[in-house]
């Protein structure tokens, strides 16, 4: 459940913690979309209110939290809650230092998860989005049959990653094998396979790009036409 937390509250005194940003990557939840793996330098991108997000951090490093946050009846002497945020407000954009103070966590288990991550940029998509590039299909995918081996030939794709080619004995690709394969190739031979054997191979394009976090993620295009040949002894 997303916790509303105050970006206006500043707090002057931090504690040395635990783990350091270097090495601390969250778990964080804004509404109904989760983010993993959220580090210093991340920017969060979405629908929100940058005067007023809500959310909740759910992990520190795989490590489940719970009870953090605004929600939580823990105080210090000072008054902080376990969770603090300090904000610097900008045009579309907030750029914040997230503080966890593992000492005030009232559940034990989360009492060695201190962390700080300062650089998280909270963006509305108003004014920044992230496009998922399109990523066409392969197409003219050819099998020569060889010895224990199958040549295979395509159509060199523009403007992509890299190529998969999955290859199979089921017309299903049940238990399929996956090979990656470089952008520059228009053909590749499969090696090690069983000899006067009916194999089924496919292919498909992918483009590396980056998220809403910063972080580079994949998209595929759709495979190719499968194709099948039966490998000689």
């Amino acid at each position: 459940m997303a916790v509303c937390v105050c970006l206006a509250s500043l707090f002057s005194s931090l504690p040395v913690m635990a783990q350091t940003t270097d090495t601390t990557t969250l778990t964080i939840s804004i509404g109904d979309k989760t983010y993993e793996d959220v580090t210093n330098g991340s920017t969060i991108i979405g629908d929100f209110d940058l005067n007023d997000l809500e959310f909740w951090v759910e992990s520190v490093n795989g490590n489940k939290l719970k009870n953090v946050g605004s929600k939580s009846t823990a105080k210090d002497s000072q008054g902080r809650n376990p969770l603090e945020i300090a904000s610097v407000p900008g045009k579309g954009r907030v750029a914040v230092t997230l503080t966890y103070h593992a000492e005030d966590d009232p559940v034990a288990a989360n009492q060695a998860y201190g962390f700080s991550v300062a650089g998280i940029t909270f963006a509305n998509s108003e004014s920044s989005t992230v496009t998922v590039p399109k990523v066409g299909k392969v197409s003219s995918l050819k099998a020569t049959a060889q010895s224990k081996a199958l040549k295979l030939t395509w159509k060199k794709s523009s403007s992509i990653s890299g190529y998969e080619i999955q290859y199979s004995t089921s017309k299903s690709f049940a238990s399929a094998k996956t090979v990656k394969v470089s952008k520059s190739k228009t053909g590749y031979t499969i090696k090690k396979l069983k000899g006067s054997k009916k194999y089924y191979v496919r292919i498909r394009a992918y483009k590396n790009y980056k998220d809403e976090l910063g972080q580079t993620v994949k998209a595929e295009g759709k495979w190719s036409n499968a194709v099948s040949k039966t490998t000689k002894k």
